[in-house]
């Protein structure tokens, strides 16, 4: 399943490349892109993993960039 987070807090893109290189590594995710504006991250994930998925993800945003934000991304 594909989607997509705000992102709030994330000012710096090594920042970035280093929250996409862990999240990538997390069970349950195929894909992880961060915009170049860091202000949204796709996602793809397996669907029956996406609350395990998401509190690794939010953990991973606050750890690596401190006050990162993550918030579903309603379209």
């Amino acid at each position: 399943m594909n989607r997509s987070y705000h992102v709030y807090a994330l000012s710096d893109r090594l920042k970035a490349r280093k929250i996409e290189r862990e999240i990538a590594k997390v069970d349950g995710v195929k894909v992880i892109k961060i915009s170049e504006d860091l202000k949204v991250m796709n996602i793809e994930m397996e669907n029956s993993k996406i609350t395990a998925v998401m509190e690794r993800v939010v953990n991973i945003c606050n750890r690596i960039s401190d006050g990162c934000e993550v918030h579903y991304k309603f379209t």
